[in-house]
């Protein structure tokens, strides 16, 4: 053996060295100390008989050994281990023609020889399949695929299965021919191919599924030609390519939220991406955000339509304006919220989205005060926004009352989601329409606003003149005494 040989080598140049010949008689044989190897032995039989299986072959995977039974189903290891641990193997038994079997959990050691029972092999039995009787879908590549010329992965295998009523596959006997179609789909050039096979000896047939240039989802069916046989419905989803520019948008959920003055607000800041031919980019891309204004969830990835949302919380820092914008996105309040992507060439692209971030309510009216004659009017300006001269946020409401005469005008007004400051001016008249026929009345007029910026009232008061001061009383008088 290997060892005792280089033992030997060993011994004879020591004796060479030191002179002494009669170490070497001492060093020819094995010590009492070297270990016999491991020996295993068994046999392997037909099932239910005691005829020998010859010419099966048996593997120790642990140990990379393997034999091979001889006329009799004999067969047997011999191979010395490492150490004098007790090692735990398994055999595993397999021939053309019989079931594979195994022998588990075989304790092995140096110095011990271990005989097994004998193993009875079941012989496998080839018995032939009934005719088709349906088809299954037993494989698919995968279920996602994308547009095509995106550098994605534009195509997808799928193996059917064609099995008697038995449920066994059928065999070439009984081959069929398959043919597969698309239901539904985008209609962006999507085929399949082949368009139709015959089943092989285990009853499978495949086709591949290769995309268009428009993403969206379908379906294929695998049909057995001239029988109404049919799979279920497989499936299948297109993404889009990667983001491109000219598909690409930030958009956020409130246009004008009252952030300026109160932190903890919550706006949603959506970005919408799209590929070349306008579909969703693929679920999972990722789209980084950035504010001037308050704190925004620094990135998020998108679902099947290409949406990847945030949170903008209003906190500092409070918006200034936009830099280099035009009024009055330059002023205080405005800022600029920035979305960033990758698209096909590695490159990135970005868009942005403008969110106002409204402050306190202000009020202010003119004329401050008012002396109207008999059926005369006033018209007021007043003006409604934040001290930044910016409109109040969507849902805000301003009255308009007076104690006295008739109003008209923009007297009761509900805001829209705006950065528009057109929506901080209005006006309204107001008419001595019930004049006294001697007194003066004092009026009051106030403008209530009620909304998330802060609730305001701002209230100015005149004189309603009776009617005696402007002259139509006496006349009225005279034209009775002239009857």
């Amino acid at each position: 053996m290997m060892k005792d040989s280089l033992r030997r080598r060993m011994c004879l140049n020591v004796a060479l060295l030191l002179g002494v010949w009669g170490i070497v008689l001492n060093c020819t044989l094995p010590t009492k100390n070297d270990p016999s190897p491991a020996v295993i032995k068994g046999r392997i039989l037909v099932q239910g008989s005691t005829t020998p299986v010859e010419g099966a072959r048996v593997e120790i995977s642990e140990l990379d050994q393997s034999a091979v039974t001889d006329v009799n189903g004999v067969f047997s290891f011999t191979f010395e281990l490492p150490d004098s641990s007790a090692y735990v193997v398994t055999l595993i038994i397999s021939k053309t023609g019989f079931q594979t079997a195994s022998i588990p959990s075989v304790v092995i050691q140096n110095d011990k020889e271990i005989s097994l029972a004998d193993h009875h092999l079941a012989q496998e039995t080839t018995t032939s399949s009934g005719p088709a009787s349906n088809v299954i879908l037993v494989a698919v590549e995968t279920s996602n695929i994308f547009v095509k010329g995106t550098g994605g992965n534009e195509n997808s295998d799928l193996t059917f299965e064609v099995r008697d009523a038995s449920g066994a596959p059928i065999d070439l006997k009984n081959k069929v021919t398959v043919t597969f179609t698309i239901k539904g789909g985008p209609g962006g050039g999507e085929f399949l191919s082949p368009t139709s096979a015959e089943s092989d000896s285990l009853g499978r047939v495949s086709t591949t599924i290769n995309s268009g240039t428009i993403a969206g989802a379908l379906q294929v069916i695998a049909s057995i030609t001239g029988l109404s046989i049919a799979s279920a419905p497989v499936p299948i989803a297109i993404h889009g390519g990667l983001p491109d520019l000219g598909h690409f948008a930030a958009v956020p959920n409130r246009l004008n939220f009252a952030g300026y003055n109160i932190f903890g607000l919550e706006n949603t800041i959506t970005a919408f991406v799209g590929d070349r031919y306008s579909n969703p980019v693929p679920p999972g891309t990722a789209v980084q955000f950035q504010s001037t204004g308050g704190i925004i969830g620094g990135s998020a990835v998108t679902d099947q339509l290409g949406r990847a949302s945030v949170t903008l919380l209003s906190a500092n820092p409070r918006p200034q304006g936009i830099v280099g914008a035009p009024f009055p996105f330059n002023q205080a309040g405005f800022a600029s919220v920035v979305a960033q992507t990758v698209n096909e060439k590695q490159e990135k692209i970005t868009t942005s989205t403008v969110v106002l971030f409204s402050g306190v309510t202000q009020v202010e009216i003119s004329p401050t005060t008012f002396s109207l004659p008999p059926l005369r009017s006033q018209v007021f300006q007043y003006k409604v926004s934040d001290q930044n001269d910016n409109p109040l946020v969507a849902g805000t409401n301003i009255s308009v009352a007076a104690t006295e005469g008739k109003l008209g005008g923009d007297t009761n007004n509900t805001l829209p989601d705006t950065q528009s400051r057109a929506f901080t001016i209005f006006s309204f008249s107001l008419t001595n329409s019930e004049p006294d026929s001697f007194l003066v009345k004092d009026a009051t007029v106030t403008i209530e606003v009620t909304s998330q910026n802060g609730n305001v009232k701002l209230s100015t008061s005149g004189q309603m003149l009776p009617i005696v001061s402007g002259g139509l009383r006496a006349e009225g008088v005279r034209r009775k005494a002239g009857k």
